[in-house]
């Protein structure tokens, strides 16, 4: 029990899904909103220690996982159709959200059917694979693994307690893209470096891992994304990933690319979804 407590608090350290926390900052002071919020869930460790029965999520925030870009797809056009979308909702949906409601009554609560479009990471080193992305009220939260750690739940969970994934946040605001780089700006500018006048580079270390992380801001949404850490000692002599070295963080900018879905042209959905497919034969 206090094995699964960890990785999920780790986990909703790592994302910015949390929902309600975000919203306040912004409308209590807009001009100084957290980008990255990422909330504070360890006060709620004692309730768990005393939960035998399994995890009890019902104070996380509502939001709706899938383990692949053809579930959430599927998903969002039987949503806007009003159909339940429980079928299409990934089984790690319960790390990451609510266990005691359903994905649709999830669904319904963060307004799953009124996303206009997606922000799709296609930068992502060919090693990784998809594994979830998670939607919630403001915000999606993708997470890609190597194939040899999805082989079973045990290496899922080694992976995610040990940062062994990358991990790509997307959060969208009611502000101009000038605030929000400011914000990002003053929250991080002292530990990061800015590179080509728009990312912001961060290299993090300690004693037992380090790992390498972008916050970029675009349309009128916050971007991060965290490559996966490195144990200390683990360090391996090229340094690359996805043959680009790791001591270039100009290079590494490639990792950020991204490309848009808009989600109300349901012919480019149908055909995403259609192609995907294909690509899974």
């Amino acid at each position: 029990m206090k094995r699964l407590f960890t990785i999920v608090t780790i986990l909703f350290l790592l994302t910015i899904l949390t929902a309600c926390t975000q919203h306040d900052t912004i409308s209590n002071e807009p001009d100084t909103v957290d980008l990255h919020d990422e909330g504070d869930y360890a006060h709620h460790e004692e309730d768990h220690e005393h939960d035998t029965t399994g995890i009890h999520a019902s104070w996380l925030p509502d939001a709706v996982t899938f383990s692949s870009m053809e579930d959430f797809l599927n998903a969002y056009m039987t949503a806007n159709a009003g159909g339940d979308i429980d079928h299409f909702a990934s089984e790690w949906g319960h790390f990451f959200g609510r266990t005691d409601v359903t994905s649709t009554y999830s669904a319904e609560a963060i307004n799953f059917a009124s996303l206009e479009n997606v922000h799709l990471p296609v930068g992502i080193p060919d090693e990784f694979e998809f594994f979830t992305v998670t939607v919630g009220e403001r915000g999606m939260n993708f997470i890609f693994m190597r194939e040899e750690d999805m082989i079973s739940e045990d290496t899922v969970l080694s992976a995610l307690q040990n940062w062994r994934a990358v991990y790509f946040s997307v959060t969208t605001w009611d502000m101009d893209d000038s605030v929000l780089f400011d914000n990002m700006m003053g929250q991080g500018a002292g530990s990061g470096a800015l590179i080509d006048g728009k990312y912001l580079f961060y290299f993090h270390a300690n004693e037992w891992m380090s790992y390498y992380l972008f916050d970029w801001v675009s349309d009128r949404s916050s971007f991060r994304l965290r490559l996966p850490a490195t144990q200390t000692g683990d360090r391996s002599d090229t340094n690359e990933l996805g043959g680009i070295s790791l001591d270039d963080p100009h290079a590494m900018i490639s990792f950020t690319e991204t490309t848009t879905l808009n989600l109300q042209d349901t012919r480019a959905v149908e055909t995403m979804i259609e192609e995907l497919e294909a690509a899974r034969r």
